[in-house]
């Protein structure tokens, strides 16, 4: 029996990977949705319109709030299935118009598989078709066309600019804390945030020394497992690969794939947990440019006075700079010939830490996972296609449980030396706390 979840959740990964896909490896992707907040905003209004179309039909509550009257009569199990494929459908061709010939196409196949009677096939298609447009309704205008306004950084020590050795790559989505949440009211309120520590205390220096050692490119004191731990867990835009929230999902098919999650445990647990993640970047994002916290690449290089924009250095006691120093950076997978770069928006928190543990926290808590439940994966970083500056990449396939996996994606980014550790924490327990309100209130708004 087809899992039409599962089935549309692929199509929707596939969707995002070609979002980030050339035929040419010396150019970089153009996505119609750049970046992980862009990319979890769709995946949530996708994987919404599929609850709705799913368990409306059923007579249960929706996210939209459907009146009665405007629910059909009963519909078989496969016409449930051929609704949830018709808002699957409607919602993705509106994130990824450039894909809309291969979204019909997929539909007329899945449909095809599900015999039904042409009048239920209709009424199907009507009711799933108008859970897409509701949701799609719901969000015109809730602010996330706006979020690429320009954006002037500081000189001070300690604030976010451009990664010095890709001056170019510009800033994303500086007014995306904006956007509307989708799970919880005055988002931004409500998550109890915790300011970076000062620059000038011993907190700082020890992240700084950390990341210093580990998460240089060259001469590092990283071992050959915490690189592997930086890798698996990247996913920073690269060619044939996308971003975060595409992972996270991947992560969660293979958790729901071991537990023997029911169709309809698949419905409520990828609505929650897109959900979970669209809120996470809006939270992240609206945390990461009121604190506007400088990355490492620029941290370490201008510690010491003389060097920067002002010349004043960070004033720690605790930190010795290099001005030359080059972390392992996110990967360019798949683009050889591009260095490896530190992302284009400021660090704390790390969108990583809190998207991975929402996404993580909120499937743990749906389908009430042991502490001992274990899962395997193979990251599209490792998977024995995935080309990195030395050529493919073996594959690599890592057993996890939900806490062993939240802690290396939390830490990977150390490791890379984009972040320091107290981005992580703070992400990580944001993310914990969006996913807990999320997972208890969902369909309705916390």
């Amino acid at each position: 029996m087809i899992n039409s979840i599962l089935h549309w959740n692929r199509i929707a990964l596939e969707a995002t990977r070609k979002d980030f896909s050339t035929d040419d490896p010396t150019k970089n992707p153009a996505p119609q949705q750049g970046g992980p907040t862009r990319t979890s905003h769709h995946l949530a209004i996708v994987h919404i319109a599929m609850y709705d179309a799913y368990f409306g039909a059923k007579g249960k509550q929706t996210y939209s709030n459907f009146l009665p009257a405007e629910i059909p009569g009963t519909l078989s199990d496969d016409g449930i299935r051929i609704a949830v494929a018709a808002a699957a459908c409607l919602t993705l061709i509106d994130c990824y118009s450039n894909q809309k010939n291969i979204f019909l196409s997929a539909q007329l196949d899945f449909m095809s598989m599900l015999p039904t009677t042409a009048e239920e096939m209709s009424a199907a298609i009507a009711w799933g078709s108008l859970a897409a447009k509701r949701i799609l309704e719901m969000r015109e205008n809730d602010g996330s066309e706006a979020s690429d306004d320009p954006y002037t950084p500081s000189p001070l020590p300690g604030a976010h600019r451009p990664d010095p050795l890709n001056s170019g790559q510009g800033f994303l989505g500086p007014l995306w804390g904006q956007v509307k949440p989708f799970g919880i009211i005055d988002l931004v309120k409500k998550v109890p945030t915790t300011r970076p520590p000062k620059m000038d205390s011993q907190a700082y220096a020890d992240n700084f020394n950390e990341v210093l050692n580990k998460g240089r490119d060259v001469g590092s004191t990283r071992s050959p497992e915490e690189t592997v731990v930086g890798l698996f867990w990247a996913y920073d835009g690269a060619r044939n690969i996308g971003v975060p929230p595409r992972l996270y999902n991947q992560v969660v098919r293979a958790i729901a794939l071991k537990h023997g999650a029911s169709e309809e445990q698949s419905a409520r647990l990828f609505a929650v947990v897109n959900v979970a993640m669209a809120d996470a970047g809006i939270q992240a994002w609206h945390e990461k440019y009121l604190y506007n916290v400088w990355r490492p690449v620029l941290g370490i290089r201008e510690a010491e006075a003389g060097w920067g924009p002002t010349g004043i250095g960070d004033g720690n006691v605790g930190t010795m700079g290099d001005p030359f120093w080059v972390p392992l950076g996110s990967p360019p997978t798949n683009q050889p010939a591009r260095t490896p770069f530190t992302p284009n928006f400021p660090a704390y928190p790390s969108g990583h830490a809190t998207f991975g543990t929402a996404a993580l926290e909120a499937a743990r808590q749906i389908l009430n996972l042991a502490p001992t439940f274990k899962f395997k994966f193979v990251s599209d970083e490792l998977d024995g296609k995935a080309i990195g500056a030395n050529g493919v990449r073996a594959r690599f396939e890592h057993e996890f449980t939900i806490d062993s996996a939240i802690a290396e994606n939390v830490i990977s980014r150390v490791f890379l030396g984009v972040h320091w550790r107290f981005d992580c924490i703070e992400g990580q327990k944001n993310g914990s706390f969006i996913a807990t309100q999320i997972a208890a209130k969902f369909p309705e708004m916390a």
